[in-house]
């Protein structure tokens, strides 16, 4: 098994210390990243990770204390693709898992299960082997069909370690049910039952159901019920003013009267707001930048309270709420200069912290942090074979639009150009982003690096349409695809006019939406490209559209698109 592990304590400089110079093989930027995700034990001894062996992912345990034994691993089987690891217990690891399967002779699915594990990798199986249901919905069919999704989690329950809940049911694929599911025999009990207008179940931070939420299939109206805070009595959502069925409800405080809704609420950007279920209105902001998204929420470690907020600027930060958490986190980045730590996983004592420490030019080691001794110990490294080689660097950059706005962008530098602090007439590759309703960051991109590795100059923007710059960025690329082009055309042009592009030397490629805009690119303004690549791209959307209205929601999914 390829991997490093450590667990000698040193600072981070001396783990990240700077590499040297050398041209890599091909083969050292194509492999799989070393560790897709990892997870800590509750009692801080032992870590489950999802790590790369030959060419595939498998689960492993790496007990702390034992820095001479070898990682116990098991793999995962042909054609699997893992998700995420989590420990649910100190001896019991899940891991969830897709495959993707042809459905009918016609339709491609992908189908999930739990792959449960002990921590010394014995008695590993499927955790709910029963995987058809006796009703598949009315578009598919009436017969019993093989259940889809055996993987949705909906709590983790950390204060019943022998037991999570989860989604799904065994007689409509369609209304999940909420099921009380033991963690080491998959046997379980139906605590909820579904409906086929609910799609998501949400808990509050006692572990309680307390919303149900979806959409109808057969009119695309959004279904929202909610449980009341003390009693099983569940209310449609219509009896809470101002809160839409189609409320983008992420949890609860600790308090389980008080909601956490991700919303606008007249501004542009997306903020975190808390609805208030006994009043039935809406109460104090958490949270809201005036620049970027809300991402995410931030817990403490025991899961009991929230002490934060994510967005992503160019790389993730987090505003907390609690001056504890913070001055945590400043004795993390205070020893980590130069790295952004995005957290894995924690023990509830919050004393070890699995963190990957996020660098444009470094490829992300997966490090176990101490916040008593405030020193970080190595796993695991993402491209294990680059340790030797210089990586290009990379600039958070921003050109003006035809219209005049601006775009952010980051351009990527081969280490011999920024060295002699001369950009000119670079070759350069432009390469936007797939989705179109994503976006890069100023992180680790192992092809944009490799192409500066062979010398050339990367530009990757986020066209309007791009997500996390607010709604207004956003819905300004989902009116007007050509308006995405034209960002990626003035990115192009910037480059030239700057003098930083070799005009003559220019490759415009991208995967997905990245395909179709180096198809566009080539056919609009071919004088800019001497070169255009289209990984998976799309081609004919009309196609696309009458392909994604063979499965449930599409109708849905393409008038949004």
């Amino acid at each position: 098994m390829r991997f490093f592990y450590c667990v000698l304590s040193f600072v981070l400089a001396s783990l990240l210390a700077p590499a040297l110079s050398a041209k890599a093989p091909v083969e050292a930027y194509a492999q799989l990243p070393g560790v897709l995700d990892a997870s800590i034990s509750p009692d801080g001894k032992a870590i489950a990770a999802i790590m790369e062996n030959g060419g595939e992912y498998v689960i492993s345990v790496i007990e702390i204390s034992d820095n001479q034994a070898k990682p116990k691993a098991a793999g995962l089987g042909e054609g699997v693709m893992p998700l995420w690891v989590k420990w649910v217990n100190n001896d019991r690891v899940l891991v969830s898992i897709k495959q993707t399967q042809r459905y009918r002779n016609s339709l491609i699915i992908n189908t999930g299960h739990l792959f449960t594990v002990k921590r010394d990798m014995s008695d590993a199986d499927i955790l709910i082997k029963q995987d058809r249901t006796r009703r598949l919905g009315s578009k598919l069919g009436s017969k019993a069909e093989p259940r889809q999704f055996n993987n949705v989690v909906i709590d983790f329950l950390p204060n019943d370690p022998d037991h999570i809940l989860m989604s799904f049911s065994d007689d409509d694929a369609f209304a999940p049910d909420v099921q009380k599911v033991n963690v080491v025999t998959g046997n379980y009990m139906k605590i909820r039952n579904g409906s086929d207008r609910i799609q998501t179940w949400v808990t509050d931070l006692r572990g309680e159901v307390r919303i149900g939420q979806g959409l109808r299939d057969l009119d695309n109206s959004w279904t929202l019920t909610i449980r009341d805070t003390n009693g099983d009595k569940w209310r449609p959502g219509e009896e809470y003013p101002g809160l839409a069925n189609d409320a983008s409800i992420v949890g609860f405080t600790e308090n389980p009267d008080e909601m956490i809704v991700a919303s606008y609420r007249g501004a542009d950007t997306l903020g975190l707001f808390v609805y208030d279920l006994r009043s039935k209105s809406w109460g104090k902001k958490l949270f809201q930048h005036p620049q970027y998204d809300v991402s995410d929420i931030v817990f403490s470690p025991d899961g009991s309270r929230v002490i934060g907020a994510e967005y992503i600027a160019d790389t993730a930060e987090i505003e907390f709420f609690d001056g504890a958490a913070k001055a945590r986190m400043d004795k993390i980045r205070a020893n980590m200069t130069g790295y952004t730590p995005h957290f894995i996983d924690q023990t509830q004592d919050g004393r070890r912290v699995l963190i990957k420490a996020v660098s444009p030019d470094t490829p992300a080691p997966l490090l176990l942090y101490d916040t008593v001794t405030d020193t970080p110990s190595l796993i695991a490294s993402d491209y294990p074979r680059l340790s030797d080689v210089q990586q290009g660097d990379v600039s958070a950059v921003k050109y003006t639009a035809r219209d005049g706005v601006k775009i952010p962008a980051y351009v990527t530098l081969p280490y011999k150009v920024t060295d002699s602090g001369a950009i000119d007439n670079v070759p350069f590759v432009v390469l936007p982003h797939g989705g179109p309703y994503a976006r890069d960051t100023q992180s680790f991109d192992y092809l944009a690096q490799f192409f500066a590795n062979r010398g050339y100059g990367v530009l990757q923007m986020n066209f309007r349409g791009s997500t996390g710059y607010g709604r207004e960025f956003k819905e300004a690329g989902r009116d007007n695809w050509v308006v995405m082009q034209d960002d990626v055309e003035d990115g192009t042009r910037w480059l030239i006019e700057k003098g930083y592009a070799d005009p003559n030397r220019i490759c415009i490629m991208g995967w997905s939406y990245g395909g179709f805009a180096a198809l566009m690119g080539a056919a609009k303004t071919g004088e800019l490209y001497q070169c255009a690549i289209s990984m998976a791209g799309v081609t004919d959307l009309q196609d696309q559209i009458n392909d994604r209205e063979k499965y449930r929601f599409g109708d849905y999914a393409m008038e949004n698109f």
